[in-house]
């Protein structure tokens, strides 16, 4: 008889049952790890604890700086305007029509023609004093005066005396003048030659009587002759202040009139114009040096001209809208020529104001405070996170740090760390 042995499935089964029982238990217990309270969510929210930013303490050299932009041009236009008429081609006065006009942006200098008028030249010479009647033998006063200088200054070889009425040297050396322009001076006109004849022939006819017939014709013909012979018509020389001078427009056209305005000069040395706040003028003198910097990163030295209202570039007329708030900004470029490129265009203005003179500490502006006792100080942060105020005497100011100097003999060294926020 075979002996039956127990079946072991129900112990498969407990343990089966045991195992779901532990994995579930286990998954339970993650869960409710991962479940938190509304209260515990909110500590969970709560900021950290604020910390300081601080920056080191710096050792550099300081250049403090005012910046501004502004744009190379010429200086301020004057209108420039004929101030008589020329002589006509027979040597008489007539209708004034411009026969020869010129180019904008040429330099005027001084001997220049600016334009023909009847086919006669205008000619430009430096003077104060307008141009205002037509000058003859035995003429004086300041025009005659300014004609000698520019003479000598032109024609040095003629030897032209600088004071004196106009005389016979003089009027030879106008003569030379014109001829090297390829113009010819104005000579007396046909009338003026038919009554010197006249007056010659009167003169001869009385000495058969002699008397005072001839002492009469003789006075007549001296007074004749006394202004007779080549004259220089007031609109042939145009007198100006200053020469070189830029010719920046020319509103006379060929075959019109000459009436007012017949252009526009400026000085001919490019200028930068700009506007500063009256804070920064404050800091600015004539002489200080600025540094250009244009579109291309290229840079241009220039110093200080000037500032304030006589330097503004247009003047407001009455009734007008305000110009923009500041002050006016004149400065001249060291180079010439190479600021000639730029012309028209806009750079940045950097004009040095002060300087260090050297190696300071420094630090950011934000990093110093002013105590309640109305002292500056600065607040270090130590290695180990504490911290203290340092008292200093804050010096020059650039680009948003300051120059700190130590009192009280407190320590403040290269490398320490400043609090510039979150304290």
């Amino acid at each position: 008889m075979r002996l039956r042995l127990p079946s072991r499935r129900p112990a498969r089964v407990v343990a089966l049952t045991t195992t779901v029982a532990l994995a579930a238990g286990a998954a339970g217990w993650l869960v409710a790890t991962q479940v938190k309270s509304p209260a515990d969510a909110a500590a969970d929210r709560t900021p950290p604890a604020a910390s300081l930013i601080t920056v080191p303490v710096e050792k550099r050299i300081l250049t403090s700086t005012v910046t501004t932009r502004g744009s190379i041009t010429y200086g301020k236009e004057q209108p420039i305007s004929l101030t008589g008429t020329v002589a006509a081609g027979n040597g008489e006065a007539g209708p004034q029509l411009v026969t020869k006009t010129t180019a904008a942006g040429r330099t005027l200098r001084e001997g220049d023609v600016l334009l023909e008028v009847n086919g006669r030249p205008v000619f430009v010479l430096k003077g104060a004093v307008p141009m205002y009647r037509t000058l003859v033998r035995g003429a004086e006063g300041d025009d005659v005066r300014q004609l000698r200088a520019a003479l000598v200054r032109l024609i040095p070889a003629r030897r032209v005396a600088a004071s004196g009425p106009l005389d016979e040297n003089v009027l030879a050396a106008v003569s030379d003048f014109y001829t090297a322009h390829g113009y010819a001076a104005v000579a007396p006109t046909t009338e003026q030659r038919a009554q010197l004849r006249l007056l010659e022939r009167a003169v001869a006819d009385a000495k058969e009587a002699g008397g005072q017939a001839l002492t009469d014709a003789q006075a007549d013909l001296a007074e004749f002759r006394r202004t007779y012979g080549i004259s220089v018509p007031s609109g042939e020389i145009l007198f100006l202040p200053e020469l070189p001078i830029q010719l920046t427009t020319v509103t006379a056209k060929a075959g019109a009139a000459p009436a007012g305005p017949i252009g526009t000069v400026a000085d001919p040395g490019l200028v930068v114009n700009a506007t500063v706040s009256t804070e920064d003028a404050e800091l600015l003198k004539p002489g200080m040096a600025a540094t250009l910097h244009d579109s291309t990163g290229g840079t241009l030295t220039a110093k200080v001209a000037g500032l304030g209202a006589e330097f503004a570039t247009e003047t407001p007329e009455e009734g007008a809208e305000p110009a923009a708030p500041g002050v006016p900004l004149q400065l001249k470029p060291d180079d010439a020529k190479a600021a000639t490129a730029l012309a028209g265009q806009s750079v940045q203005v950097r004009i040095t104001v002060g300087d260090s003179g050297g190696e300071v500490l420094a630090v950011p502006v934000a990093a110093v405070f002013t105590a309640a006792d109305g002292q500056s100080r600065v607040t270090v942060q130590t290695e180990t996170g504490q911290t203290r105020d340092v008292p200093v005497e804050p010096g020059l100011t650039a680009d948003g740090n300051v120059e700190v100097r130590v009192r009280d003999g407190a320590a403040l060294a290269e490398g320490d760390r400043v609090v510039v926020s979150g304290s």
